[in-house]
């Protein structure tokens, strides 16, 4: 058996692996976590590494990288077989060391809370398919203690549910290690919030979780596979109460848990839990619901209905699939404008860019619009006529690749670009857009309303507060409605979810909901095709 050393800078973490281990594994064997959101299909590039001694095969990365970063060792890590003792350095940012923008804020809570004796504690949570967030309350005055959010830990197996779900059916046993990995996140949470409020954990006694209907399975050890075929029908559909010691939560051993019901297809116990924050269950004018996600789900409140739907919208806005895509971290762009002609950016953390996040992309996608760089159908460029709102500044962040045109966002003062936004780039953005966009007409259409026939949209979720809407409505992602009935709602998953733990009440009102509401397939029904053809034009509409 022949074996190699592989040392990770900047860590020096060092391990021994057989000879044809992949680089990836490598790095997940020294306990290093990598993006992957394709879950090592090689399609994201997201866990480039960088060769910085010994020999590596550069052919299999070849795909998805170009002739100069080969020639100066970069690789892609889940594509790179190891045939040699190497030394690897790491891309600066990994999910836990960098600092995430997590939504924990939302409506404050007015329910009538259930008694419990002093010193009784409970834990809501939004469990998200990229992040977790909780909140630590006090059950017997109410007051909320603590708010903690950290990465979900079964990003190591793919940033998507579907990718989450094909590890499964391709081996089952990956099951419980996904559900392990959920586990800790939860608990880190837990411990994090007991930590900082000097609280011991076996005063929780009571726990909620709201999330997708994958999330909502995997934690509770039930197989999803059923849902990555048709007809995509969940295990369950009501309430599921358990104890904290069947799922190894650290919280007092006999805390009741509860996981949210679910509604069908994709569109889980996080929709139920926002549906519930929104009070849906008393609306009585024509509002839409929008979580723009990983997965987008959208609800529509009409004449007593409640239509709901999941799309495919995540994967471009978290950044995945984005060529310098990444999530809302430190060294991410999430900002555009321009100034007198000049194109100005804001990176969280205030250091050097390292790539863009989801708000960015779409302010990008507007930015070139409006000056002509880019045109409805997504071609990004000069035009043959003249662009009068693009200054020569402007032109002059044009490039062409050996992968094609592209436009620089952010560059160095010599000019050479940092952070590149490319054709292929945009043809991602109009995918996610437009499975959005053509959920919310599907909705609308299936209810027999126009977009101007809505009283709000409700903008919802990690992602969905930090977009500009009127460069949302500008690409066509959003209806184009006036700015001021579109409103911010905050993390409706976590509220709903701090509501049914302070009041157990709340659960009846939640299965209400669910009966109430109706799941739409979107790709059954009639016209879905040519409405997301359609939502795939850039523009406002």
């Amino acid at each position: 058996m022949i074996t190699h050393n592989i040392r990770f800078f900047p860590s020096q973490a060092l391990i021994r692996v057989q000879e044809g281990t992949t680089l990836l594994e490598a790095a997940r064997s020294a306990g290093l976590l990598l993006e992957t959101p394709c879950n090592g299909a090689g399609t994201c590039a997201k866990c480039r590494m960088h060769v910085l001694s010994g020999h590596s095969d550069p052919r299999a990365s070849e795909h998805r990288l170009s002739r100069d970063e080969l020639a100066t060792g970069w690789r892609l890590a889940c594509k790179t077989l190891v045939t040699d003792s190497l030394e690897v350095e790491l891309p600066s940012l990994v999910p836990e060391k960098a600092t995430h923008v997590i939504l924990t804020e939302g409506d404050s809570i007015d329910v009538e809370r259930d008694a419990y004796p002093c010193g009784s504690y409970g834990v809501a949570f939004d469990l998200g398919t990229t992040t977790v967030a909780g909140s630590l309350y006090d059950l017997h005055t109410g007051i909320e203690c603590a708010v903690r959010g950290t990465m979900n830990r079964q990003a190591l197996l793919g940033d998507d549910v579907i990718s989450r779900i094909g590890a499964i059916r391709t081996d089952p046993t990956q099951l419980e290690r996904l559900q392990h990995l959920v586990v800790e996140s939860l608990n880190e949470v837990i411990d994090s919030l007991c930590a900082g409020t000097g609280h011991v954990e076996t005063t929780v006694c009571r726990v909620t979780c709201a999330g997708n209907t994958t999330m909502q399975q995997i934690l509770l050890g039930i197989d999803p596979s059923g849902l990555g075929e048709k007809p995509f029908a969940p295990a369950f559909l009501t309430a599921q109460i358990t104890k904290a010691k069947a799922l190894h939560l650290n919280v007092n051993p006999e805390a009741e848990v509860i996981v949210f019901p679910q509604i069908g297809g994709f569109v889980g116990g996080d929709t139920v839990a926002g549906l519930l924050a929104m009070h849906a269950d008393v609306f009585d004018k024509p509002t839409l619901l929008v979580d723009i996600g990983t997965n987008g789900e959208i609800a529509l409140f009409s004449n007593g209905r409640i239509l709901t739907a999941s799309t495919a919208a995540g994967p471009a806005f978290e950044g995945a699939r984005i060529r310098q895509g990444m999530r809302a971290v430190t060294g991410a762009i999430d900002r555009l404008w321009l100034h007198q002609g000049e194109l100005c950016y804001h990176v969280i953390g205030g250091v050097r860019p390292s790539g863009l996040c989801g708000s960015a992309l779409i302010d990008a996608i507007a930015l070139l619009l409006r000056v002509g760089l880019l045109d409805e159908m997504g071609v990004l460029g000069l035009p043959d006529s003249e662009t009068p709102h693009a200054s020569p500044q402007l032109r002059d962040h044009l490039c062409e690749t050996e992968n094609g045109t592209s436009f620089a966002l952010a560059r160095q003062p010599d000019g050479t670009p940092l952070v590149r936004l490319t054709q292929q780039d945009v043809r991602e953005l109009q995918l996610a857009s437009g499975a959005l966009r053509s959920g919310i007409d599907t909705l609308l259409k299936k209810a027999g309303i126009a977009a101007s026939d809505l009283d709000s949209i409700l903008l919802a979720g990690g992602f969905g507060n930090y977009i500009r809407c009127e460069n949302a409505m500008e690409i066509g992602l959003l209806p184009h409605v006036p700015l001021k009935r579109i409103r911010f709602v905050g993390n409706t998953s976590l509220t709903g979810a701090k509501r049914l733990l302070l009041s157990k009440a709340e659960l009846v009102r939640a299965e209400r909901i669910r009966e109430i509401a109706e799941h739409v397939e979107l790709a059954s029904e009639p016209g879905f095709t040519d409405a997301f053809m359609d939502a795939m034009v850039l523009g406002p509409r």
